[in-house]
């Protein structure tokens, strides 16, 4: 081949024509975690119910190598070198989704079962998809993080139901559908290519317009030329998830922003004194009289050689003053998500729309749930200028109230940050800057959990949440996120969770029936890795909750983080059969915890006492698990220890809802 090709092809395609994937040992291994893999897993089921005729994931490029020859048939080989994250992404699920898609995930060959995919001059790798395609376990350090992306799509077919609150996923009709209509672009590179210069351009490509910017140009359209720039320095703030909006604000516009931090106003939605820096009016206003001030006074170079006036920044940050500020964040949604969190809100109190809800979330669908909820009524200049005028109160109440990834000692954690003035007498400076101590522990504890616990690309419980701190005191959020949560997720109600979300806008304080924890706790399933894994980071932050009370030094520093295995604490397959324990106490929650996959693998098939003396060892006080903290101070590990151990956790759940539903019907009254 000597010019470039492409060609859309779905896995049918590759299956029919025989194609071998390679990965060569120039390209990065598999680094893809949780977020990634969940946000595809999203898109392509979802695709898959909407019912929708094809769904794109991507594009790739590939050299063509020479061919494998088997059974009198040439297999073309090819190098992939761009793409190959999504593209193995795909071939894990496959692993995952078992009989339904084998043709595709491997090929019977002369030499027997060849992986569809497979690396270049790393052999441990190589043998690590090859003992899965033979349904073999495999372990090794050099695949840590496909072993962990596989732990990650089984934990996502074994918690969609309880995550999205729809019925079982139809992984037969879904495997069907990734393997007729999931669609990749396939760009076949002529094999002497300078691949230098071709990753050249790879990185140095132009960037597509994204969703929110072609959504921005549509809105601005409708705001008057002379009104426009102040909204669109509203949204460019709001557009940056990854750093705080006082910053970003600055950065672009030079407001006063410690000014308008330290001036307080009465809010005209919750009624509560507020810095007029959360008021977008406030802030529309400073950027008017500023663009008019320089617009009307402008400045000569003898004025400025002359003049003793200081024309240094009162809140702009010198390089000096940049060491001070606290490490980077990242946002635990994109800017995408959080402008359909603020349409829910403006269509619930917009008079137009009485009870008007979009009917999901959803990253890539921007442009067309705008469309189809808001911008085919043709909103007047008026509607979006109050939408801009939202976006920046929830925004900035998002960056006050809501965790933020932080980077801490070369760790990233959730932490909520507040703000503060940070003044240098000395210089005559003065700044905006974010505190290094967490504001709300408590409050971020439960948030993480919820984000731990429910589908990366949604967070439904963002909307409520956040529509109650525009409306309400903020020193309630955390009793009133509580309430959500235990109402939300801890109920008997059944519909799905984006109309359960919306009952709380028109009413904050709606109630469902709760379960006892016992019904939550107790259920019966085939095996123990089936379990919601919403019940045991629930648990986790009760048990944490409780022992604060008690001894707040005990529990200093403990985190709620990812995990993605359910682990047996008398395993299935004891290495003791003295050990062994029937069905329905193997598999009871009493027995069970949420742990790592590496620490999973760690435990194994070992015996209480041994996992008991290891944990203790090395992990005991570290925030692993709380749940098996309290399992591991018993002596024994039994019929009876197991029984006492699951009644407590359901006590305890059930003390926690009480406590709660008490502390709620104090505070409004009831």
């Amino acid at each position: 081949m000597t010019e470039f090709a492409s060609d859309l092809i779905t896995l049918n395609d590759i299956v029919n024509k025989r194609y071998f994937f390679n990965i060569p040992i120039y390209q990065r291994l598999y680094v893809w975690g949780k977020e990634q893999i969940h946000t595809l897993l999203d898109d392509i089921v979802s695709a898959c119910q909407e019912q929708k005729n094809t769904f794109y994931l991507g594009g790739s490029l590939v050299v063509e190598r020479s061919p494998v020859v088997s059974n009198g048939l040439d297999y073309p080989v090819f190098d992939l070198i761009d793409g190959q994250q999504r593209f193995t992404t795909l071939w894990l699920i496959s692993i995952v989704l078992g009989d339904l898609l084998t043709d595709y995930r491997q090929v019977k060959t002369d030499s027997g079962i060849r992986p569809r995919i497979s690396f270049a001059i790393r052999p441990e790798v190589a043998a690590f998809f090859e003992k899965t395609c033979r349904g073999e376990s495999a372990s090794l350090p050099e695949a840590r993080q496909l072993e962990d992306a596989l732990q990650e799509i089984r934990s996502y077919f074994n918690n969609y139901a309880n995550n999205s609150n729809d019925e079982p996923l139809d992984t037969a009709a879904l495997a069907q559908f990734i393997f007729y209509k999931v669609q990749l672009i396939l760009t076949r590179v002529p094999e002497h290519t300078d691949l230098n210069k071709l990753f050249e351009v790879i990185n140095n490509r132009g960037v597509q317009l994204q969703h929110h910017e072609i959504l921005k140009a549509k809105l601005l359209e409708k705001i008057s030329r002379d009104e426009r720039e102040p909204y669109s320095l509203l949204w460019d703030a709001c557009s940056n998830m990854n750093d705080y909006v006082e910053r970003n604000l600055n950065r672009t516009t030079q407001v006063d922003g410690v000014a308008l931090y330290e001036s307080k106003i009465q809010s005209p939605l919750s009624g509560c004194k507020r810095e007029a820096l959360a008021s977008s009016t406030e802030i529309i206003s400073a950027l008017r009289n500023k663009n008019e001030t320089e617009d009307c006074a402008p400045t000569s170079l003898l004025s400025v050689l002359t003049t003793t006036t200081d024309f240094s920044k009162t809140d702009g940050v010198s390089e000096n003053e940049e060491s001070d500020l606290p490490d980077r964040v990242n946002s635990i949604i994109t800017f995408s998500m959080l402008l359909q969190h603020v349409l829910r809100i403006y269509l619930h109190r917009s008079p137009a729309f009485p009870d008007t809800d979009i009917t999901k979330v959803s990253d890539k669908d921007l442009l067309a749930i705008f469309d189809a909820h808001w911008l085919k009524f043709k909103p007047a200049g008026n509607d979006v200028k109050a939408f801009i005028e939202l976006l920046w109160q929830v925004r900035y109440l998002f960056d006050k109230h809501v965790i933020k990834w932080v980077s801490v000692e070369e760790e990233r954690v959730h932490a909520i940050r507040r703000l503060y003035v940070n003044r240098s007498h000395s210089r005559g400076t003065a700044y905006l800057q974010r505190l290094s101590s967490d504001a709300e522990p408590e409050f971020a504890l439960l948030q993480s959990m919820l984000y731990h616990s429910q589908q990366m690309s949604t967070q439904y419980w963002l909307t409520p949440l956040l529509n109650f701190l525009l409306d309400n005191n903020e020193e309630n959020a955390y009793l009133y996120l509580q309430h959500l949560d235990n109402n939300l997720l801890c109920s008997e109600a059944n519909a799905s969770l984006i109309e359960r979300t919306h009952r709380y806008l028109g009413n904050p304080w709606h109630k469902e029936t709760l379960l006892d924890a016992s019904i939550s706790l107790d259920q019966k399933f085939d095996n123990g890795t089936q379990y919601p894994h919403y019940w045991f980071y629930k648990l986790e932050f009760i048990l944490c909750i409780k022992k604060k009370s008690i001894s707040p030094a005990d529990i200093e520093g403990f985190r709620i983080t990812a995990k993605n295995s359910v682990e047996h604490v008398t395993p299935q397959n004891p290495e003791k059969q003295s050990d062994r324990i029937p069905d329905e106490l193997l598999h009871n929650f009493g027995n069970l915890a949420l742990v790592t996959r590496s620490l999973n693998s760690e435990m194994s098939n070992k015996g209480f006492s041994i996992k008991k003396a290891e944990f203790n060892e090395r992990l005991r006080g570290h925030g692993v698990s709380l749940k098996l903290e309290d399992i591991y101070d018993n002596t024994q590990w039994q019929k009876n220890e197991i029984e006492l151990h699951q009644k407590k956790m359901i006590h305890e759940f059930n003390q926690y809802l009480s406590t709660v539903q008490a502390q709620v019907q104090e505070l409004i009254g009831e």
